[in-house]
């Protein structure tokens, strides 16, 4: 149980640093190229600070209800997913800008 307890405090960690890749150029690129809402991009980091206020609570009610324990969980395996997503957007989007400069000077490197 206090291994659960600590992966709920990991977790919000994880939640802290998700917002803050999401107001990265690379990620702040990948919404406007393809051509999403900035309201989404609010929306998403308004949710990511709700959810972090719900993880908080749950870490704390875990002990005592299976229910919040199985909630988190689940909450776990989606910022995990999450986190994956904007990782991968943030490593193509710097191979694309490395690719670029490459195309326009490729006796660069020699």
């Amino acid at each position: 149980m206090a291994v659960e307890y600590i992966g709920g405090s990991i977790l919000s960690a994880v939640i802290e640093v998700l917002g803050e890749k999401v107001t990265t150029p690379e990620i702040l690129g990948f919404f406007k190229s393809h051509k999403l809402d900035d309201g989404l991009l609010g929306k998403l980091k308004e949710t990511l600070n709700t959810l972090n206020g719900l993880l908080d609570d749950a870490e704390e009610k875990q002990i005592t209800k299976p229910a919040v324990q199985r909630w988190l969980n689940d909450a776990r395996h989606a910022v995990y997913e999450a986190e994956e997503v904007i990782e991968y957007e943030h490593l193509r989007s710097k191979d694309i800008k490395a690719a670029s400069r490459r195309a326009r000077n490729p006796y660069r490197s020699l």
